[in-house]
């Protein structure tokens, strides 16, 4: 005999973030913008919150992306240079314009934010992030 299976009281899907990180001073520092967006560049890496693997899948999240979540053009950039600054992503590569348009950002997630206003803390900055070389 068949049992069936429950599904009424299953969770939807949803991106896990931890007391430790919202009570960081990185995350207290952010600007609401980027804080908001934060969940969604979570969300990115496909795998359980607590799996130490997700800081090395890298990801893609692309303007348009971003622009179908509510993000404006200029908003989304200051996201991304926020969040890189803050520690919570780091740039893997470059896409856009330097590869005539045919390949995304890409990012890891980073536990940098863990160190974020110790004198130990290493600040990335978008604008001066050298692409891979091929």
């Amino acid at each position: 005999m068949r049992t069936k299976r429950r599904t009424g009281n299953r969770l939807p899907p949803f991106v896990a973030l931890t007391w430790e990180m919202l009570n960081s001073k990185a995350y207290k520092a952010l600007p609401a913008s980027a804080g908001k967006a934060l969940p969604y560049f979570l969300g990115k890496v496909k795998t359980t919150y607590n799996d130490p693997q997700k800081y090395d899948m890298e990801f893609s999240f692309s303007y348009t992306e971003a622009k179908k979540y509510g993000f404006a053009t200029t908003t989304h950039h200051r996201t991304i240079c926020e969040l890189m600054k803050k520690g919570f992503i780091d740039p893997f590569d470059k896409g856009g314009k330097r590869s005539d348009h045919k390949s995304y950002n890409l990012f890891t997630l980073s536990r940098r934010w863990e160190d974020y206003g110790k004198p130990g803390f290493k600040e990335m900055e978008w604008a001066t992030f050298q692409p891979r070389v091929f």
